[in-house]
């Protein structure tokens, strides 16, 4: 997740596009962290256990803080644009995201769920142009489309995961 939703594969892709060119050390630096996480976890398994605990009780705090930073208004502000961003996201990752699922052995119901465009999403753009400059102008409206899709996955996507469990639970007779 955080190399699909951060800088990494935008800045990625900007590049193979030829679009822009960013110093390798930007690249680097965008997946560090998460690399450095991996190889410890991967080295040290007490280091993994430990850390390992404390993501369920992360999930809260990163759920309200994502929760009170989303601005209903930006959904405004992007209009029927931002709207149809959102929705696309559901529908196309989606059904994608559901036949992963499927096809490893799952109801469906956990690829819906990751059917959302991330929080940290929406400092994409801004961490892009902060990286490349000859992107400041569009860092702004990018990023207030991004808000509104990432609002409205929030919004959308919980009850859609809540009523494909359900259907799921009555397709294979679990449901009271």
């Amino acid at each position: 997740m955080s190399i699909e939703s951060g800088p990494f594969l935008t800045m990625v892709s900007l590049g193979v596009a030829g679009l822009s060119a960013f110093p390798w050390q930007t690249l680097v630096g965008s997946v560090l962290p998460l690399v450095c996480g991996m190889v410890l976890g991967n080295l040290d398994f007490e280091l993994r256990e430990f850390l390992g605990r404390a993501v369920p009780v992360m999930i809260p705090f990163f759920a309200f803080a994502l929760g009170g930073t989303l601005n209903l208004g930006s959904v405004v502000t992007a209009g029927l644009l931002g709207i149809g961003l959102g929705l696309f996201v559901v529908i196309v990752s989606g059904f994608f995201l559901i036949l992963a699922d499927r096809f490893t052995g799952g109801t469906g119901t956990a690829g819906l769920a990751a059917a959302t465009s991330a929080g940290n999403a929406a400092a994409v753009p801004t961490l892009v142009a902060a990286a490349n400059p000859a992107y400041a102008d569009a860092a702004k409206p990018a990023t207030v489309l991004i808000t509104a899709s990432v609002v409205i996955t929030a919004v959308v996507v919980p009850f859609l995961t809540a009523w494909w469990a359900e259907r799921f639970a009555k397709s294979e007779g679990k449901a009271e």
